[in-house]
């Protein structure tokens, strides 16, 4: 019985254990079912991921098809559009070549009315022109026999503006502002006879001009000619400004700076005024020595501003503040000497000095050194009596004025005569001292005369201004300097 009871006893714990590990084996299958519906879960999760980036691939997709299909309809349409372009352009190819035939035609025709005409053009205003005086051109046409030509030919002409004009306002003596002036100048041509056509125009402007002048349409030979048009010396003359305060100014002359630097001969120095007619300085005084001054008279200038004065029987170079570079002469007749210089120019990198009563010019190069000697005493070509001042016009001609021979006289640098005026008529002169060329002009100031006289560089008189008095516009002795834009008189 014992037994018996021993076997339930240990059945039932067999039973049990059996019990205890059915258990766990369960509760391992719960957790495995629980982790493999996680990973269901994730898979399908992942799953849905999937489909909607498949979907959105899809979508991507269709957009590029249509996309795809915009650019072919767009290239479809570019192509039509140049297809038209092309089209247009043959069209307008074709009216190119058909204008350019009706041309030639018309061409054709203009030439087998003007192919033998012979063209010669004269005339005071070919060249160049006053401002507010008329002037004219004469066209002459002729067929190859010399006769008018038939039918008349269509002569035009314009007149074009190349420098801009400008107009001077002063507001100080040395200085100006400049406005552009209109070019209204009107051209005109008339038929003076069957062969002869004028064009005539009155310049409104100065400054370069090209005058064009046509026959058909076409332009002449040698057009469009260069014309310069010239202020009107008449309207020159009125007073604008009087400094005082100079002891017997003598020359005067502008630096680079635009400062007026004045020769005081009997103050025996040399003076120097900025832009607003203030003196800056002055350098200079009475005595014998090389840099000392007695009656400085001429006056002039170089590139680099040093300063050229004519003193009692010598030369003098200084820098621009006044310090001395080196001096000449001595009273005598030699090379080198002088006896009471007067005017100084610089021309060509040379220095130009009237030697008054040796009735000569000296000419020395920048460093002072003698180069050659010009003239002397007398009255024919190429003699002089008594010169007083030396300049120069555009093309290299030297005018000379000669004090006691009353005239200006022109000769080229080597010497040789040109010609002489102011001797006799209308513009005669009674002691030229001063000169100066501008815009065509010949400057003179008549020391005797108390006047300025004006001519062309021909020679021709033009106007005078200025008498004898104390009061603006009157010339007590009428030293002449034009330099800055205007005339300035001591």
């Amino acid at each position: 019985m014992q037994t018996l009871r021993q076997e339930l006893t240990d059945r039932d714990r067999e039973i049990a254990g059996k019990d205890e590990e059915s258990e766990r084996d369960k509760q391992t299958l719960r957790q495995e079912l629980t982790r493999k519906e996680a990973e269901v879960t994730r898979a399908e999760e992942t799953i849905r991921r999937e489909q909607q980036q498949i979907q959105e691939m899809r979508q991507r997709e269709t957009e590029l098809v249509q996309a795809k299909d915009r650019e072919i309809a767009l290239q479809q349409q570019l192509g039509e559009k140049e297809q038209q372009i092309q089209e247009m352009r043959q069209r307008e190819t074709e009216l190119v070549q058909a204008t350019d035939r009706e041309i030639a035609l018309l061409q054709g025709e203009k030439s087998q009315q003007s192919a033998s005409y012979t063209c010669q053009v004269s005339g005071p205003g070919l060249t160049s022109a006053t401002v507010n005086q008329p002037t004219h051109v004469l066209v002459q046409l002729t067929d190859s026999s010399g006769r008018p030509h038939s039918p008349p030919l269509n002569v035009t002409a314009q007149l074009e503006l190349v420098s801009k004009a400008t107009r001077t306002t002063t507001i100080w003596p040395w200085s100006k502002k400049q406005e552009t002036l209109p070019n209204e100048s009107h051209v005109s041509v008339a038929m003076t006879s069957p062969s002869q056509y004028e064009v005539s125009y009155t310049p409104v402007s100065r400054g370069q001009h090209k005058l064009h002048v046509q026959v058909n349409d076409r332009e002449i030979n040698s057009s469009p000619f260069a014309v310069t048009m010239y202020p009107d010396p008449r309207q020159l003359g009125h007073p604008v400004r009087t400094v005082t305060g100079l002891n017997l100014p003598y020359g005067i002359v502008f630096n680079s700076h635009q400062e007026m630097i004045v020769s005081e001969y009997l103050g025996h120095r040399v003076s120097i005024f900025d832009i607003r007619g203030q003196k800056i300085r002055t350098f200079g005084s009475h005595g014998g020595n090389p840099d000392k001054m007695k009656l400085p008279a001429g006056i002039a200038t170089d590139d680099t501003d040093n300063i050229y004065v004519s003193s009692w029987h010598k030369l003098q170079k200084f820098t621009s503040s006044g310090e001395l570079i080196k001096c000449i002469g001595q009273l005598g007749s030699e090379e080198g000497e002088f006896d009471v210089p007067r005017g100084v120019t610089l021309y060509d990198n040379q220095v130009y000095v009237c030697d008054r009563d040796n009735h000569r010019i000296q000419v020395f190069d920048l460093d002072l050194n003698f180069v050659r000697s010009i003239g002397s005493r007398g009255k024919g070509r190429g003699d002089f009596d008594a010169p007083l001042d030396v300049t120069f016009d555009t093309a290299g001609n030297m005018y000379i004025a000669e004090f006691s021979n009353g005239r200006v006289q022109v000769m080229d640098t080597s010497g040789q005569f040109i010609r002489v005026f102011g001797q006799e008529g209308e513009g005669k002169l009674h002691g030229p001292s001063g000169l100066h060329i501008a815009d065509n002009y010949v400057y003179v100031s008549d020391y005797s005369g108390h006047c300025i006289v004006v001519y062309e560089t021909s020679g021709q008189f033009v106007t005078s201004f200025g008498r004898r008095g104390q009061e603006e516009g009157e010339f007590p002795f009428c030293i002449t300097s034009c330099a800055g834009g205007f005339i300035h008189v001591c």
